[in-house]
């Protein structure tokens, strides 16, 4: 007979899931295989500034993009030039380069969705027997995580800036 753990026990279940899903996600070879699995080539950096992009109907400054990616302003700027010439996203706002605007290009937007199709390609197959109302718990739990954990939870504690 199988018995309910307490409540210390699933948290220390769940840490040590969560743990090694970061681990997963955060390797270059899985996000390899995504990216060619899309027929898209971009690396996760230039990934991760699209779909801030894509969250957003306007242009943001490069500033406003690495206080959401928790990534220091240089890292954006390099990313963004890179994006820009592979033609994934476009300069936009005034003349001023002082302060610098970017938007996703139609290209820009190809490519996210491409590689968010394979994302979700791959969670089908692995979630294939997984019931719907368990994926649905499922991500309630890591969003809920997900905002808890941020720079802006206001808990004083953010992850370290890379």
């Amino acid at each position: 007979m199988e018995t309910t753990p307490t409540r210390a026990e699933a948290i220390s279940a769940l840490q040590s899931v969560v743990s090694a899903l970061a681990y997963r996600l955060t390797r270059r070879r899985l996000h390899e295989q995504l990216a060619a699995a899309a027929g898209v080539p971009i690396d996760r950096p230039g990934l991760a500034v699209l779909r801030v992009l894509a969250e957003e109907s306007a242009p943001l400054r490069l500033g406003e993009i690495a206080a959401r990616l928790d990534v220091r302003h240089p890292h954006v700027t390099r990313q963004v030039r890179q994006l820009a010439e592979q033609g994934l996203l476009a300069r936009a706002g005034g003349d001023d380069r002082r302060v610098q605007m970017v938007e996703l290009t139609r290209r820009g937007l190809d490519t996210l969705t491409r590689v968010t199709a394979a994302t979700e390609a791959k969670l089908a197959e692995g979630l294939a027997d997984v019931e719907v109302e368990k994926i649905v718990a499922t991500a309630e739990v890591l969003m809920r995580l997900g905002v808890g954990w941020g720079p802006e939870s206001g808990t004083g504690e953010s992850t370290p800036r890379r």
